[in-house]
């Protein structure tokens, strides 16, 4: 060796000294294999890395040599593999370590040995190479603890031996043969082996050998079937890259570790998910995200994956908040507001749900560096709330509650307008939620929880008293009373579960109802009738029995406030505004005492008044409801109030406006109180003469009292065809009107009716007087008119053929006309099959009707007849139409 150094390197060609050492080594004596290694080691020694080329050359007949019969030779042979481990540079390791592993794959058993103890050998190599060659040394080992072959199993022994005696780390070298112990004996050793890791103190940095021995139980334990095992691994990978000198040592591990924590983040269980992902953060942050390029968007992929459960979708988005954090706050912004908030109107549920388990984790772990996002995310925690899938519901209101918990005290300003937003949602699932969420901010922020019980108890009623001080404090008066209002008003909300909601966040926060009441009147009074103004028949009828609630607990203290803020609502506001109004004061008069309602009569007689007589339908449909409750409570005072005063005003002929407002109201008055009103105003409209305004408005009432106006037939139709025969005169317009009231009347009438509407009727048609007859006549057409739909006069068809075919025999011809017409109208409106039916009974009426005028006194006897109903024009060809 120490000629070639000086002669140059050059000579080992030139004399061929590595193929004769080579030979030597292969198939010389012992002596000579024993010389050949010793003149490698020197050379090796000498040389340096100007030999590490011919060291390639030199790998077989060394590894041959391992497995001598001499111990000699296996001695110098281990030996000189020492020495060349030592003077191997990075780039030899990269060229030794592919042939040396290859040789470990050989079926030989002494090949495999040898490659064992070469691999043992690399325990001398440089720091620098050790740690990139242990990485794939320490595996093979271990996996040689499989082979049936002891000595195979002794050489990884001996091998795994020697790389532990090169550790500079002295707690792991205290440790080291229990760490020995877990890798030649995995299923037993494991958890002691990660439990002594974990309890000990490192005051010093983590060599190479010291990872290369500890990654392989961390492998085993994250693979681990047991929850703790899991933990401990966990927890020991994200802590290692704090106690190595150099992250990068750390890499050449990640492809070996990576899966097993990727795995453990979407373990079922709770613990597990959290520390993995608390471990992937700390890798993040200790390597860099460049060293982990693809963990990221496989986050991101796993919370947008259909095919997971709820768990492992909230360990991806612990793992990528975790992450993020580690990245820093700039990373955090982009990636919440361009990826994963975007997210949150994704047509699947699963992605959604993925975006709300992000918002799960990240305001705890972000801290006060999450304010900066609360606008952006909470619009998705709040649709979140209405979502149609159930998972995605219950895990943003589990965000709902994270986010209140960790930023409600400080920015409750921002969280509140949201939640009371969402209180007035037209989803009962918005409404629910955003008012469980407010019992959690406001009992947070008042130092309580929110009660499940009662809350009737002392001690209940205190920790309220403290609360509702501590609310006020806060918040302050305004913004209190604001939110007490909408947890007032939701107590009547139609759905039953936000009812029970409301009030147990009621008496969370509030000692005494009567007093809270009293100081948030206003409020909630302005909050109340903009909620009966708003047009929502939900949020009208809401608001309405939460009025007639406070005018229950309040009872005669509120009544001054609000009758005088709906009047003046009704005069000043809209049409919604009037129907809430209305709404409003229903519930007020339901529930009021008689006492109290007839202190302000002369008040609510008034709008109730103006509301009947408004020009909007839907605004009297409801006023009439206020005047039910008004008239079953104090009965006839009611009518006594407001009837007189819209018949008089029904009787003015300068004002048209005036006279419509009051025949609106007579028409929502009897549209539910008909059977006590109609004796009283009926013989006032059918008053002789009749004049137009009376005519219109019967024919408005006929319209709302079908069920009970037949039972005035008998004082109607005889008033109605006096005036068409005897009183119309030369107004033709009044007897338009009424020509058109009967019309109303007739084809409004209920069907239980209309038996007596035709008896009354025909009962006209032999009157003595001919007007009388004629207009029964015109009457009969048009009950047949009227009634042609409904088709429930086919059962007096025979009274109306008898009375129509003997007015045929009239002596006027003006009722002949009128008769023959109105049985025109019979043959065109009713069936011919059923009129078929009475064929015969027209042939008897009409030969009866013959014999009488042949038979009678002053007859023509056996003369020529021409019956008056026939001999008209086209009159014979009324019964074969």
């Amino acid at each position: 060796s120490a000629s070639v150094k000086g002669s140059g390197i050059a000579t080992l060609k030139k004399y061929g000294v590595v193929t004769r050492l080579e030979e030597a080594c292969a198939s010389g004596t012992s002596a000579n294999k024993e010389g050949s290694l010793l003149a490698i080691q020197s050379l090796c020694t000498r040389l340096g890395l100007l030999f590490e080329p011919y060291v390639i050359v030199l790998l077989p007949s060394l590894l041959k040599s391992f497995g001598d019969g001499s111990e000699n030779v296996r001695k110098a042979a281990s030996e000189t593999v020492g020495v060349i481990m030592s003077k191997l540079s990075a780039h030899g390791v990269k060229l030794v370590l592919p042939a040396v592993l290859t040789a470990f794959n050989d079926n030989s058993w002494r090949t495999k040995q040898a490659s064992i103890n070469m691999l043992g050998s690399m325990s001398h190599l440089a720091p620098k190479q050790l740690a990139s060659a242990l990485p794939k040394v320490v595996p093979k080992l271990i996996e040689a603890f499989a082979d049936t072959h002891p000595k195979v199993k002794a050489s990884a022994q001996g091998a795994l031996d020697e790389i532990s005696s090169v550790i500079r780390n002295p707690e792991i070298h205290d440790i080291s043969p229990v760490l020995l112990k877990a890798l030649t004996d995995p299923a037993s050793n494991t958890l002691p082996a990660l439990e002594a890791l974990i309890a000990t103190e490192f005051l010093h940095a983590i060599d190479a050998p010291s990872l290369a021995l500890i990654v392989p139980i961390l492998h085993r334990g994250l693979r681990d079937r047991a929850a703790t095992t899991k933990r401990y691994g966990a927890l020991i990978t994200g802590n290692i890259c704090t106690m190595i000198n150099d992250p990068r040592d750390f890499v050449p591990y990640l492809p070996t570790l990576m899966p097993d924590l990727k795995s453990s983040l979407l373990d079922p269980i709770p613990d597990v998910r959290s520390i993995a992902a608390k471990a992937l953060g700390s890798l993040t942050r200790g390597l860099g995200e460049d060293s982990l390029p693809d963990l990221r968007p496989w986050l991101i992929e796993q919370l947008r994956m259909d095919g997971l459960s709820s768990a492992e979708r909230s360990g991806a988005a612990q793992g990528l908040t975790e992450v993020l954090i580690a990245s820093g706050s700039t990373i955090v912004d982009s990636v919440m507001l361009d990826d994963i908030l975007p997210l949150a109107s994704h047509p699947s549920p699963s992605t959604r749900e993925g975006v709300l388990w992000v918002l799960c984790f990240l305001p705890p772990a972000l801290g006060q560096g999450f304010t900066v996002m609360l606008d952006a995310t909470l619009p998705a925690l709040i649709n979140g709330l209405s979502d149609e899938n159930e998972n995605v519901r219950e895990v943003a209101m589990r965000a709902g509650r994270v986010l209140i918990k960790s930023h409600g005290k400080i920015h409750f300003d921002k969280i509140l307008p949201i939640l009371q937003s969402g209180m007035g949602d037209t989803d009962y699932r918005i409404r629910l939620s955003s008012l469980m969420l407010l019992g959690d901010l406001l009992s947070m922020i008042g130092g309580t929880t929110v009660l499940r019980t009662d809350g009737d108890t002392q001690d209940d009623i205190r920790r309220a008293e403290r609360a509702q001080a501590q609310l006020t404090l806060v918040l302050g008066i305004q913004t209190r009373n604001r939110v007490l209002s909408d947890v007032y008003l939701a107590r009547s909300d139609n759905a039953i579960a936000v009812r029970q909601a409301a009030v147990q966040v009621w008496k969370t926060v509030v000692s005494v109802t009567a007093r809270t009441l009293r100081q948030i009147l206003q409020v909630l009074v302005g909050r109340v009738v903009t909620d009966l103004a708003s047009g929502d028949p939900e949020k009208t009828e809401v608001a309405g029995k939460c009025l007639g609630d406070i005018v229950g607990k309040l009872g005669d203290s509120v009544l001054p406030e609000i009758i005088p803020v709906l009047r003046n609502s009704l005069y000043d506001g809209d049409s919604n505004t009037k129907r809430g109004v209305c709404v409003g004061l229903s519930e007020v008069i339901g529930s009021s005492t008689k006492d109290q309602i007839l202190r302000f009569i002369d008040i609510i007689v008034k709008v109730v008044q103006d509301a009947l007589c408004d020009d909007e339908p839907g605004v009297r449909e409801m006023a009439a409801s206020s005047f039910q409750n008004l008239y079953n409570l104090v009965g006839n005072r009611a009518m006594d109030e407001v009837v007189p005063a819209l018949m008089v005003a029904l009787e003015s002929t300068d004002d048209d406006i005036r006279r419509d407002r009051a025949l609106n109201g007579l028409t929502g008055i009897l549209s539910i109180r008909s059977k006590e009103l109609l004796p009283y105003i009926i013989p006032r409209l059918i008053q002789q003469p009749i004049t137009e305004n009376h005519a219109r408005a019967l024919s408005s009432i006929a319209t709302v009292t079908s069920t009970t106006l037949y039972f005035h037939f008998r004082t109607i139709v005889p008033s109605l065809l006096e005036f068409l025969a005897f009183g119309s005169g030369d107004d033709k317009e009044c007897v338009a009107a009424v020509r058109d009231c009967v019309r109303s009347v007739f084809g409004n009438a209920d069907e239980a009716g209309v038996n007596m509407l035709i008896s009354e009727v025909s009962s006209n048609c032999t009157s003595d007087k001919p007007e009388a007859r004629r207009e029964s006549c015109w009457m009969l057409e048009t009950v047949i008119e009227a009634r042609k739909d409904a088709k429930d006069f086919y059962e007096q068809t025979p009274v109306i053929i008898r009375e129509l075919i003997q007015r045929f025999n009239d002596d006027n011809m003006d009722v002949v006309k009128a008769a023959n017409k109105a049985f025109a109208a019979l043959s065109k409106y009713v069936p011919a099959e059923e009129l078929a039916q009475h064929i015969e009974y027209m042939r008897n009426l009409i030969n009866s009707m013959v014999s009488d005028a042949r038979r009678r006194k002053g007859g023509v006897g056996d003369g020529e007849f021409f019956l008056p109903g026939f001999n008209i024009p086209k009159g014979e060809l009324l019964l074969c139409q």
